[in-house]
């Protein structure tokens, strides 16, 4: 027997066990308060994969298990139209109208009228226009900093206008200002009134408004009455904190939520429909996550280019399918073949294609001085998908000869150890974005994205080359869709070249609900289903029966 078949019979073993344990009969131990469970008229009730809110604050917020509220919360210039992610599928928000000056450098934006703040904090003007981009953009706090760094200026020449000045040409700017992470308007007065207190108490001008919450329980909104877009059928939204697969599963079989955040197995998905009564509705919501391994260049011997190679090497993207299924897309680029300027495989240079071969890496690791191996640590979530994808990494780099501690931390003080903390060595993401190349170039791989910087968050890496960030601006400017691909496609050959990261592939993001949940949109059957907050984006039209 080969050792990659005894690795393999060992996912399908643990695997086992998994399901295993999602199939056993639990009591209420571990799940929220059952009074915050009981199905009520006009409340939809939704489990979360995390065991707490980190923060509600959308310019800081990354996790799955913030965004889905803040989506509910808060509104963009524009939005993107249900199951849909695409420029061409960006409507007006807030603005009712816009247009770009002829070289795509000035945007204008009309803001609706009437439009207001939750709780009484008035209307939404073109001053908390001003004020959110100038927050996401300049305030330490900020996760996105780097996405908004071409803005130049934001003039406010009356209450329902906005002019915003790019230093460079960006012909789908509007993204930035769509319902999505910076995109999101906040509150000035809110802001400047609860000062960190914004971050856990809310004041945004989306469907519905912050009402409770509980610590490790539950986050509450209520029905926005104002919303301008019409008053929604939902009364409230619970979204609970179940952290155990087992009793989150639990929990929906017995229908005491309605939509949960499910897990990145094709078994356990295809058990979990079976064992609902009336049958549950699977989701493979996109854009693809964006996985990869950060390899931190401040960590030795990670500065050496033959180790990252050795890793890049040791990692076998087989072992991925076979344990998540159908959820995951084997990758050798940076950017999911359901991106807008991915490179084909058949294009990549056979000498950049990493492909599992522990023999290469056994010499390269050799010819960098480590022929005996090192050790290594470093910090992962406790969520099954960041840990699972850790933990067989872990066992791939065994092979090798390299020892990888795990230090396993709950999902939001993981967060807050990589970002705010500058933690790990090795860091895992997976990063569903806007899909096309630039925001996840931009986000991770960019000078400006280096964490060793002052305005670098996600930059995991360290890294910083020159060429790779005038040929990737060199495609932002373009107009012309063939020379924009083409330009993000040299990116990504520079970025194999020098072996910052290791991509894995595009994980769906598995989420389920019941049969009479009505998410206020068409779902076409065959069709993706795309939906950027983790979670199904709900509106004021959400109901259940």
């Amino acid at each position: 027997m080969t050792r990659d078949h005894e690795q393999k019979q060992g996912f399908l073993v643990a695997r086992r066990a998994l399901l295993k344990s999602a199939g056993a009969i639990i009591g209420a131990a571990g799940l929220p308060s059952l009074s915050a469970l009981a199905k009520q008229a006009g409340v939809m009730r939704v489990g979360l994969g995390s065991r707490d809110m980190g923060s509600l604050h959308p310019h800081v917020a990354t996790g799955s298990n913030d965004t889905p509220i803040i989506d509910s919360v808060f509104s963009g210039l524009l939005r993107y139209a249900s199951p849909r992610v695409a420029i061409d599928g960006i409507e007006p928000d807030l603005a009712e109208r816009w247009e770009a000056s002829s070289d795509h450098k000035t945007y204008t934006f009309h803001l609706r009228k009437g439009a207001k703040w939750h709780k009484g904090y008035g209307e939404v003007t073109s001053e908390d226009v001003k004020y959110s981009l100038a927050w996401v953009r300049e305030n330490p706090q900020s996760t996105f900093k780097p996405l908004y760094g071409n803005i130049e200026r934001v003039e406010t020449p009356d209450p329902y206008t906005v002019v915003i000045s790019l230093k460079n040409v960006d012909p789908v700017f509007p993204i930035a200002v769509a319902n999505w992470q910076g995109g999101y308007m906040i509150c000035k007065k809110a802001s400047e009134e609860l000062g960190d207190k914004y971050k856990n108490q809310p004041i945004g001008s989306g469907p519905f408004q912050f009402e409770s919450y509980r610590p490790k329980d539950n986050v509450t909104l209520s029905a926005n009455p104002d919303y301008y877009f019409g008053k929604p059928k939902l009364d409230r939204v619970i979204f609970s904190y179940i952290p155990d697969e087992t009793s989150r599963r639990f929990a929906f079989v017995q229908q005491e939520v309605d939509v949960i955040q499910g897990q990145a197995s094709e078994e356990w998905l295809a058990e979990i429909q079976k064992s609902t009564p009336g049958g549950a509705i699977v989701d493979l919501l996109g854009p693809s996550r964006v996985t990869a391994i950060h390899m931190k260049k401040s960590v030795k011997p990670l500065d050496n280019l033959d180790v990252r190679k050795a890793i890049a090497h040791a990692i076998n993207r087989d072992d991925y399918v076979q344990f998540f299924g159908r959820v995951f897309q084997p990758s050798f680029t940076a950017i999911p073949a359901d991106y807008f300027g991915t490179m084909p495989q058949d294009r990549i240079p056979k000498e950049l294609i990493y492909e599992f071969d522990p023999d290469k890496s056994k010499a390269l690791l050799k010819s960098a001085g480590f022929a005996g191996g090192f050790k290594l640590e470093t910090v992962v979530s406790e969520r099954s998908d960041y840990l699972n994808l850790a933990q067989i990494a872990r066992e791939q780099l065994a092979a090798v000869g390299i020892d990888l501690k795990l230090n396993v931390m709950d999902h939001g003080s993981w967060i807050a150890a990589i970002i705010k903390e500058k933690k790990g060595s090795l860091v895992w993401s997976t990063a569903s974005r806007f899909p096309s190349a630039e925001l996840i170039l931009r986000e991770f791989w960019l000078c400006s994205a280096d964490v060793t910087k002052p305005s670098g968050v996600q930059g995991f890496a360290e890294y910083c080359n020159p060429t790779f960030d005038s040929t990737y601006q060199a495609g932002i400017e373009s107009f012309d869709p063939a020379i924009r691909a083409k330009n993000f496609q040299e990116a990504q050959l520079i970025e194999l070249k020098d072996v910052p990261s290791v991509p894995l592939g595009g994980l769906t993001t598995p989420t389920l609900r019941q049969g009479y949940v009505d998410l206020g949109y068409k779902v076409e059957k065959d069709k993706p289903f795309l939906s950027l907050p983790y979670m199904y984006h709900l509106n004021h039209l959400t109901s259940v029966g």
